[in-house]
């Protein structure tokens, strides 16, 4: 029994669950004290050889929160990514050995370059930074390399020394390594890829910075919108009676009336009361009503704009129809035009020129492409100018007289009229 016993003694405690932001491997605290878009970042202050990054030195992990509380925020983010990497890649050659083509596979198979290509894009979107530690045996020899999140990594005033933590807010075993250098002896190094940002000396910014608090609030809304359903009281009138119930008997006559009230199919009738005398009937009062939703509507058409804004992308290419413009197929397409040509094309460099760093630290030979790919393409269909005047007269003309026109039409000019493009001709 004895030996039974341990075990059961043994059972894990349930873990008490808090509501708010510890959700994820890195516990979040909650924020909103400070301006998002502004973190304090001071060379002269540092903690054990390393800058604070933010409020608390928690700011990349707000950034990986903001993603995921945001819900237009975090699918810019997956836009963009697949945007960048959703066409694959290739790996261009030129005269290599076989011993050099085995390499290259096993390059792609040790560092999932697929999976490795988005998770980079990713990263430069959310951090503008990215981090790989790279192993080497006693030959200098590349013998491992994998993604270190943003939000592990703080740096030193000097640039050289890099500081690696799974949880910065219990700063917990945090590991110093150099960063890479060809002339560096060190088994373990970090590989560092930082994008230039105006007036940031230590930790880059991202581009949708400005934009922060409004994708924090973006976040908080639904979390507004939960709590006001769940703690609001709504209903319409209070009935006040002028004593306490005496017996069973009346708390059930009242109930009953009150029950008779509500509900659709008892909408615009007529009810009544009686008492013996007017001091024992019941007082109505009407109950004003919540107002908050107002405040919702307001402060989420404001953050849509906002957002949208910060990530340099326009908001009909996310589903989001401006309010007045009807928008079209062509409208679209010159859309994404422009935000391919300013915003997916430079990630696209960016992540090729990671992966190519990663290959010449592996002396692997060949360059590493990502392949043109559209997310919006000669699917949608647009609507020629001459096409839209003829169905613009048609539209009209009376209808006797229209119906005509259309009849004498072949199939091609009616498909033509409507934005289709022709069907195609079968072989004989």
């Amino acid at each position: 029994m004895a030996w039974y016993d341990r075990f059961i003694g043994n059972k894990p405690k349930q873990v008490e669950v808090v509501e708010g932001y510890q959700s994820f491997s890195t516990p979040f605290q909650k924020v909103g004290g400070a301006n998002l878009s502004l973190p304090y970042v001071n060379g002269r202050y540092q903690i054990a050889g390393y800058v604070p990054f933010g409020q608390d030195n928690l700011y990349p992990e707000l950034l990986n929160q903001i993603y995921y509380t945001s819900p237009l925020h975090g699918a810019i983010v997956d836009y963009k990514t697949n945007a960048a990497v959703g066409g694959g890649y290739e790996i261009h050659t030129e005269k290599v050995s076989a011993e050099d083509k085995l390499n290259i596979y096993t390059f792609e198979k040790k560092i999932k370059l697929n999976k490795t290509a988005r998770a980079i894009a990713q990263q430069l979107i959310v951090h503008h930074r990215v981090y790989f530690k790279v192993c080497f045996n006693k030959k200098g020899e590349l013998t491992k390399s994998y993604l270190i999140s943003a939000e592990k990594v703080r740096v030193s005033k000097d640039m050289q020394m890099y500081y690696l933590c799974d949880d910065w807010s219990s700063r917990i075993d945090i590991i110093p390594i150099k960063k890479y250098h060809p002339t560096c002896t060190d088994y373990e190094q970090l590989y560092c890829y930082e994008l230039m940002t105006l007036g940031q000396e230590f930790y880059p910014l991202p581009q949708y910075t400005s934009a922060l608090n409004f994708a924090f609030l973006s976040g908080e809304l639904s979390y507004f919108a939960k709590s006001n359903i769940q703690n609001s009281i709504f209903p319409s009138f209070a009935m006040m009676f002028p004593k306490r119930p005496q017996s069973e008997e009346e708390k059930h006559m009242i109930k009953q009336t009150i029950d008779r009230l509500k509900g659709a199919a008892n909408a615009g009738k007529a009810v009544a009361f009686f008492a013996n005398n007017q001091d024992a009937l019941p007082k109505i009062e009407s109950l004003p009503t919540n107002s908050n939703d107002k405040l919702f509507q307001e402060a989420s058409s404001l953050n849509t704009e906002q957002i949208c804004f910060a990530h340099t992308i326009d908001p009909i290419l996310m589903g989001v129809r401006t309010q007045g413009a009807l928008g079209s197929g062509s409208d679209i397409k010159q859309a994404y035009v422009i935000f391919e040509k300013n915003v997916v094309m430079p990630l696209r460099s960016q992540v090729e020129d990671v992966v190519c760093d990663l290959m010449v630290i592996a002396k692997i030979p060949g360059k590493f492409e990502l392949s043109n790919f559209q997310i919006i393409n000669d699917s949608i269909v647009e609507i020629e100018e001459d096409v839209a005047k003829i169905s613009n007269i048609i539209n009209s003309m009376n209808p006797a007289l229209a119906n005509k026109i259309i009849e004498s039409m072949t199939q091609d000019e009616l498909r033509n009229l409507i934005g289709l493009k022709p069907k195609p001709t079968e072989a004989p």
